[in-house]
């Protein structure tokens, strides 16, 4: 059924941060232009998820989605100049997030080993083993090797990751070092260069799950390098001077975050592109806005964003070189409709070009097999207090051996009218993470995230609830937690269906990267169909979003 609304302008398909900023990159660029966006949720955003609770009259707000806009130091001047006319000021952040409440509590992060993993079930208190390793002192890494094993050989080979400054490769070049530690996965590395234990390996395998969305058995050891895992400190590596392939980047305070996360972003952006969808002007009034989604799709407006509507087909009206309009199906209500737009930015999952566009070069659609989309679920658990973590001194608790691999205290963050949770004795919301992976079978990354997404979807959101209850009732019972009282609410999001896939040097050569790889033929607009997405930058960061929008209205103008 043909929609009756003429020709639009543009046609955007995908609500998601990139999406929305196709639609504003295009508006600035022709004003008074028709654009619809046209998204298969039932919010906008992509994966910049919202979470609201309500208890005691009170709106506590958490992300189910893209987290933070992490260094923005780093970002091109397009997407700076973007966040700041939607409305952020990034020197903001350096007053709302408070970073020394958790610190000055005495809390620190922590590992809860289970016994049916590891033959013991004990809460450690902190954690040595990840970025930045190395830095304590010899009387805290014993203190932390003899909790967290419990059999003499396990806590030598702790102690050995911990202190050891041998060097494992030695009669080898720090240049030929990194090259071989780019050749085998840090798990190998440990167990045949370190001669380390499954057990210490185990513990540390998960570190890494939230980071790349696969273990340490999916990531070089030269990765495991990179981010500061030990083992490496008595090489004598210098990667600045001996990793032809690394790029330092500065790194800025983790600190510009919204209460709900990036969907700070994905609102701002929409009230920019709608103004009437709400009242307010700032970064601070949009935390506690409500949005009224009446208006999102009225004729009137220059910009719409069509919800629960699904894309199954975009086809250009005649030969690719010649046509004047290209036509969007889509599914509403179990009802089939049809438009015609002048250009059209796919910014939804670009694996699934291929199936929706018939036209889409097949060389193309091969670069795009490739990015697998890495499984990501986040939990929010509202609980009444934490007490319990601050009797038990963690803000942040590793499960090694649980389905969800972590459970942290939100981010302290004031912003507006805005108030996080300043006492123990008040109701916070716990973030939990869940990344489905293989470790131990021989399974590339790739497979890996095939067969996690399987497993992600398969499981029932009871399934996931009694997994929270059970974590975090063994982890917390010492300090009081009890999971029937204390838990008030539970949000589960598959934010969909997890991370762009970004290129890894155990698998992919070392020259893939963002600016450099097949996803660079495959992204190439055809006809009048431009792409955009993180997915198309290889690259799960706010900033290959927007910039992935910027570069597909450049390519529209310029076609």
């Amino acid at each position: 059924m043909d929609t009756d609304e003429g020709v639009f302008d543009l046609v955007v398909v995908g609500g998601g941060i990139s999406g929305l900023s196709a639609a504003y990159f295009y508006l600035r660029k022709h004003p008074g232009a028709r654009i619809l966006i046209i998204d298969n949720h039932d919010d906008f955003g992509g994966h910049a998820k919202r979470n609201e609770f309500a208890v005691d009259g009170k709106t506590i707000i958490g992300y189910g989605g893209s987290q933070s806009i992490d260094t923005p130091s780093s970002y091109s001047p397009e997407a700076l100049a973007l966040l700041q006319d939607i409305g952020i000021d990034l020197a903001v952040f350096y007053k709302a997030f408070d970073r020394g409440l958790y610190e000055g509590l005495g809390l620190e992060g922590g590992f809860w080993l289970d016994k049916d993993s590891f033959g013991i079930d004990r809460l450690v208190r902190g954690n040595p083993l990840y970025f930045g390793s190395g830095n304590e002192s010899a009387e805290a890494n014993q203190k932390f090797a003899s909790e967290i094993t419990h059999t003499d050989a396990d806590r030598a080979d702790m102690l050995k990751l911990l202190n050891d400054r041998e060097d494992y490769l030695a009669g080898r070049t720090p240049a030929q070092k990194v090259a071989y530690l780019r050749t085998l996965s840090y798990d190998d590395y440990l167990q045949k260069d370190v001669g380390v234990g499954e057990y210490v390996i185990k513990l540390i395998n998960p570190l890494t799950r939230s980071y790349w969305g696969i273990g340490t058995d999916g990531i070089s050891a030269c990765e495991g390098l990179r981010l500061g895992l030990p083992g490496f400190s008595g090489l004598g590596i210098d990667l600045e001077r001996d990793d032809p392939w690394y790029r330092p980047e500065e790194e800025d305070p983790y600190i510009f975050h919204f209460p709900d996360g990036n969907a700070g972003i994905s609102r701002l952006l929409v009230r920019k592109l709608i103004p009437g969808v709400t009242a307010g002007s700032t970064m601070l009034d949009v935390v506690e806005a409500k949005y009224d989604y009446s208006v999102l799709d009225l004729p009137d407006n220059p910009v719409r964003i069509r919800l629960n509507a699904t894309v199954v087909q975009v086809q250009h009206n005649g030969d690719l070189a010649t046509a004047q309009n290209v036509t969007v199906r889509y599914v509403k209500n179990d009802v089939a409709h049809q438009l015609r737009a002048r250009y059209v930015v796919w910014a939804g999952f670009s694996a699934m070009i291929p199936y929706a566009c018939p036209e889409f070069p097949q060389q193309q659609a091969a670069g795009f097999s490739r990015l697998v989309k890495v499984p990501l679920l986040y939990a929010n658990v509202l609980i009444r207090n934490w007490q319990s973590f601050a009797r038990l001194g963690v803000s942040s608790i590793n499960f090694p051996g649980g389905l969800f691999s972590s459970a942290s205290l939100d981010f302290p963050v004031n912003l507006g009218g805005y108030e996080f949770s300043h006492s123990p004795e008040e109701p916070i919301v716990i973030h939990m993470t869940y990344v489905p992976s293989m470790p131990g079978q021989g399974l590339d990354a790739r497979t890996q995230n095939r067969l996690g997404r399987h497993e992600m979807l398969r499981l029932r959101f009871e399934d996931y609830e009694r997994a929270i209850r059970s974590q975090l009732g063994d982890a917390l019972g010492g300090g009081g937690f009890d999971p029937a009282r204390d838990i008030l609410a539970i949000t589960v999001n598959r934010w969909p269906h997890g991370y762009a896939y970004e290129y890894n040097d155990l698998y992919d050569p070392p020259d893939w990267t963002r600016y450099n790889g097949p996803h660079i033929e495959a992204r190439k607009p055809f006809g009048r169909i431009a792409i955009a997405n993180s997915d198309a930058e290889a690259f799960a960061y706010v900033n290959g979003a927007i910039d992935a929008a910027c570069r597909a209205i450049n390519e529209i103008d310029s076609a």
